[in-house]
Order: structure tokens, then sequence, then C-alpha cells
């Protein structure tokens, strides 16, 4: 026959150790916890300051194709807020600048500004009536601005372009 004392005595040192085990459990999840919360503020820190020094690099800019250069790179890094500043930038310093407006206008529409979109792709098929990838676009701008008929319209030169450029 077993010590009842000394059951009672293994019991009490298994709750123990069980809860002991409970607290470092919850007490580990919180030190991580306030650890992540530090390191993020940090991260989120340098990450203002990068794109501020960004920013001031476009702006400073004086070269339409370098700005370009640096709007698809921030695309590729999906970094699409300093994309449009640069295609916007490259826009203004050279207003005939076709692929600045095509790409500006890629980019307002991953943006969910159809409306601009539409008028920086306008302002691509002024300059260049024949390029299949100013209508792609223009295609899926107007059928976001509910135009059906000019969406149909861009849709069909689109084909057409791409198909003579094939040949």
């Amino acid at each position: 026959m077993t010590n009842p004392k000394s059951t009672e005595f293994y019991l009490v040192r298994l709750m123990m150790i069980g809860s002991s085990l409970i607290i470092a459990f919850f007490g580990i999840g919180l030190i991580a916890n306030i650890y992540r919360a530090n390191l993020t503020e940090k991260l989120s820190a340098s990450a203002r300051e990068m794109e501020a020094s960004f920013r001031t690099q476009i702006a400073s800019e004086t070269d339409a194709y370098q700005a370009a250069r640096m709007g698809t790179i921030f695309l590729k890094t999906q970094k699409d807020d300093l994309a449009l500043a640069a295609f916007q930038k490259a826009t203004s310093l050279d207003p005939n600048f076709r692929d600045g407006w095509v790409w500006l206008g890629y980019t307002e529409l991953k943006l969910n500004q159809p409306e601009e979109a539409l008028k920086s792709l306008k302002k691509a098929e002024e300059l260049d009536p024949i390029n299949a990838r100013t209508y792609e676009l223009l295609a899926i701008a107007y059928k976001q601005n509910s135009d059906e008929d000019s969406a149909k319209k861009a849709e069909e030169k689109f084909e057409y372009l791409s198909k003579t450029n094939k040949q």
C-alpha cells in the first residue's frame, strides 16, 4: 500500500511544476511581443527615412529618362506611391515622353485611379497613336471608367496593332 502523504506530495510538486511551465510560457510570449513591437517600430522609422530620401531624390531629378527608370524600379519593388511620383516627375520634365505617360497611366491604374490613368494614357495616345501597349491599358482604363464602347474600340486597336507589329 502507498503512503497517501507521498502521493499528495508528488501531486503538489507536479502542479507546481506545471504552473511554473505555464507562467514561463506566457512570460516568454509577453517578452517576445514587446521585443517584436520595439523592432517593428525601429524598422518602420528606417523605412520612413528611406522613403523620404527617395522622394527627395525624385524631386531633385533633372532627367526624365532617369526618373522613369527609378519609377520602374519602384514598381518592381511594390513601392507604387514612389513609382507614381517618379513617373509624374518624368512627364513634367519631358511632356513628350510617351513611355513616361504610359508608365504613369499603368501606375495610376494599379493605384485604382482610373480617371487619372485615362488622362495619362490619352496623352500617350496623342504622342504615339500606334503604340499597342497604350491601347491595351486604355481598354482597361475605359472599362474602369464604365465606358464600354471606348474600351471595345481600344481593344480592337490593340489587337490590330499587336498583329501588325508581329509581321
